[in-house]
């Protein structure tokens, strides 16, 4: 990896610059956020088509002129003891498919999160790539939170939580009148 110098260029770049992409691009979408005091941290929620849920969007100098934008989900719905082997199945499951982010679970406590990060040279942060991270990053939680409450909330297994709808094989009910 070429060694970045610390040119003008590079050096007038900050966090805060960084962080101003992220907060720019949430003022365009009429969100609502806070920033986490003392921190390059923005707080914020999202209403997708099964739960909210809150995440934050970071950006941290690695080294000079080196950037990381990350953004990460908190998943409300914590996993009960007996559903954590599933709910790391399905993860796993989840996250071989995916070319950008990844699923966690913490194992004790049940809590789940999806992050997301890029690391760049300040000079190519745009908005457009932080619309593009924060977007797809949002999309894929809320894609995937349905088979995650699925297997939270059911006996449904893993593979059968990532099956599209039209491939499900629904029990069916046994007739509870038997006409002639």
């Amino acid at each position: 990896m070429k060694q970045l110098k610390n040119t003008p260029e590079t050096s007038e770049f900050t966090e805060e610059t960084a962080l101003a992409f992220f907060a720019r691009y949430l003022d365009e979408q009429k969100w609502s956020y806070n920033r986490l005091a003392d921190s390059s941290t923005l707080l914020s929620g999202f209403n997708g088509a099964d739960a909210l849920w809150d995440f934050n969007l970071i950006a941290r100098q690695k080294s000079a002129g080196l950037f990381l934008l990350g953004v990460n989900s908190f998943i409300p719905n914590k996993v009960r003891p007996e559903r954590r082997a599933a709910c790391a199945e399905l993860l796993t499951r989840i996250n071989f498919e995916l070319t950008l982010g990844s699923f966690a679970m913490n194992c004790d406590a049940g809590e789940l999160c999806f992050r997301t990060s890029v690391l760049l040279p300040g000079a190519d942060i745009t908005s457009g790539i932080v619309e593009h991270l924060v977007g797809f990053h949002l999309a894929t939680v809320d894609e995937c939170l349905k088979s995650v409450l699925a297997v939270l909330y059911s006996d449904t297994t893993p593979a059968q939580a990532l099956q599209a709808p039209e491939e499900r094989t629904e029990p069916t009910a046994e007739p509870r009148i038997d006409l002639n």
